[in-house]
């Protein structure tokens, strides 16, 4: 399994890193591509990170999943990208799985494809929300669309989306690996 994160400057760290490593722990394959096309992209509180190539839409379908960090300004760069929004679409006419925390879940939204789902996002956001139904759950799985409410859920989040990628069971080894509650 592979996933690429769609990393605009503005991420929330923690919605990154907590997936991000708990992925590879679970021996999924991830790659990072710049939404604005510079490999070097700045979290919401500093940190820097070098993606691993820019977005490009036919390459990104050679992956099994996206993944979209939140945060307040890298979700407005996420929701201004062309090739974001490209990506999304493509994504879930492929059925492929799409997991979204805070407040992208409204790149998704603005993408039409949360229609007729159930999600969930960073309060507050819901008002934005273009879905059948709004959860206050932790974490929603719909489908091949897995969302998430912010930074204090983003372990429950990775773990929602391994389980949705490689089984429940690899979730518990993940989960019993880092002392997870």
């Amino acid at each position: 399994m592979q996933v690429l994160f769609l990393m605009a400057d503005g991420f929330e760290e923690t919605e990154f890193v907590t997936p991000f490593d708990y992925f590879q722990r679970a021996g999924i394959q991830v790659a990072l591509a710049s939404v604005s096309g510079n490999l070097l992209v700045s979290g919401a509180h500093g940190l820097k990170i070098t993606a691993d190539m820019p977005l490009d839409v036919s390459k990104a379908m050679d992956f099994d999943a996206i993944c979209l960090p939140g945060g307040g300004p890298g979700v407005a760069n996420l929701k201004a990208s062309v090739a974001v929004e490209r990506v999304v679409c493509n994504f879930n006419d492929a059925d492929k799985r799409i997991f979204a925390i805070c407040a992208a879940p409204l790149v998704l939204s603005k993408a039409g494809i949360l229609v007729d789902r159930k999600v969930t996002c960073f309060p507050g956001c819901e008002v934005e929300l273009v879905c059948n139904e709004f959860s206050e759950d932790r974490v929603v799985v719909d489908g091949n669309v897995v969302t998430s409410r912010g930074a204090g859920t983003a372990e429950e989040f990775a773990f929602a989306c391994i389980a949705h990628m490689g089984g429940e069971e690899l979730a518990k080894k993940i989960r019993k690996q880092v002392v997870a509650r």
